[in-house]
């Protein structure tokens, strides 16, 4: 799912659409972070590089990439493995 949203993302700026964003729905570690994260960055890593890759230099000049996530959440949030369910800052 993850390289074709990738690929139609790569057709879509080639024919000059000025703002495509790529959502994951099943980016939620809030359980067994550890074992999900790796999970799903190798879901993720190998399309994400290919359509960096595949973008023409003219693409490439004019395209503003950025790689956010929800809250930025570290693993040492989840000291207990679980998620807490604590109120954030």
């Amino acid at each position: 799912m993850v390289g074709t949203n990738c690929l139609l993302a790569r057709r879509m700026i080639e024919r000059g659409v000025r703002f495509v964003q790529l959502f994951h729905s099943d980016w939620g570690h809030h359980l067994d972070l550890d074992k999900l994260l790796k999970v799903d960055c190798r879901k993720t890593d190998r399309p994400a590089a290919a359509l960096f890759t595949d973008l023409n230099s003219a693409a490439a000049r004019r395209t503003l990439v950025v790689w956010g996530g929800e809250f930025g959440r570290t693993p040492m949030n989840e000291v207990r493995g679980e998620f807490s369910g604590a109120p954030g800052p």
